[in-house]
């Protein structure tokens, strides 16, 4: 009968191979803390590369701040005095130009026999609500209702003729006075309306046919935009 005996240790047995174990492993070891140092010096180096560049970065934004901030105050100033000069154009069309209006109804009163006593202007703000923006049907199918735009700031002129008339055909001077004043080329883009108000014998008056006059009338709307 044949008996093997194993004499050897485990730790003494052999490879049997072209390289041992012991090697690979000393190998594989030494492989891989190679490869996590040349991770480490990379991630290193990226590392202190990208503070230098952030530091360097917070030094210029450090020397750059100031003019950043002082821009944005200058372009705030800036907002607000255009928003001023808008309004204050937008004003500026609204209002009615005195100094020609006030001309051209001396011109037109001189040949009457009449004289002006009293030329009032009042000046009365509103709102103007511009139309909705039309939207196609296919866009209004699947996008909600359209919001209306803001109102307009608007103004309005009341204008009072008062005077004193004098004659038998006051009451002709007058009435053509009226008519003049809506329909010459100066002054018919301004109105709205004109009429008459009122005309009566003057109060007080040592004449009989001096007559006192008030003609009335509305400019159009003037967008204040």
């Amino acid at each position: 009968m044949n008996v093997h005996v194993n004499l050897l240790h485990d730790d003494e047995r052999r490879y049997q191979g072209l390289v041992s174990r012991k090697f690979i492993m000393l190998a594989s070891v030494g492989t891989v803390a190679g490869v996590l140092g040349v991770l480490g010096s990379l991630a290193g180096y990226s590392f202190f590369g990208e503070r230098q560049e952030w530091q360097t970065l917070q030094a210029q934004w450090q020397q750059t701040e100031p003019r950043y901030k002082n821009y944005l105050s200058q372009q705030q100033g800036q907002g607000r005095i255009k928003a001023v000069v808008g309004e204050l154009n937008g004003w500026n069309r609204g209002r009615l130009t005195l100094s020609a209006f006030l001309l051209e109804v001396q011109r037109l009163v001189a040949p009457h026999p009449l004289q002006l006593t009293r030329v009032s202007i009042m000046g009365e703000s509103t709102f103007v609500q511009p139309p909705t923006p039309r939207v196609s049907p296919a866009a209004a199918t699947n996008a909600p209702p359209a919001k209306p735009p803001p109102p307009i700031p608007a103004r309005l002129w009341r204008v009072s003729i008062m005077g004193r008339v004098y004659g038998p055909q006051g009451h002709s001077a007058v009435v053509a006075l009226t008519t003049q004043l809506q329909h010459t080329p100066g002054l018919a883009e301004v109105w709205d309306s004109v009429r008459l108000q009122n005309l009566t014998r003057a109060t007080g008056s040592e004449r009989r046919d001096e007559q006192s006059f008030t003609i009335e009338g509305l400019t159009r709307m003037r967008k204040c935009e």
